[in-house]
């Protein structure tokens, strides 16, 4: 995996996911969101970036929040995960 995309999925993790320090859990199951249901949820985004047209809802930020935001969508709204 390449880091830039590592860290992303890092910094998804550490709002999302981390048990330690979590600022939004999101659950299923009972359980907590994984990195790699994180990844997936992005490959859901890129897909998402790829086929956007110019002025399109879907732009990449570089993996800022708002970037953060949309996998968390993704993950609520395809995957089935709940912000608590």
């Amino acid at each position: 995996m390449n880091p830039v995309l590592k860290n992303f999925i890092d910094y998804v993790y550490s709002f999302y996911g981390c048990p330690d320090d979590v600022l939004y859990p999101l659950v299923k199951d009972n359980r907590m969101v994984t990195k790699l249901e994180i990844y997936q949820a992005f490959k859901v985004y890129k897909a998402k970036l790829e086929t956007a047209s110019a002025g399109s809802f879907y732009t990449w930020g570089d993996g800022d929040s708002l970037d953060r935001e949309r996998v968390r969508d993704i993950l609520i709204d395809q995957f089935n995960f709940t912000l608590q």
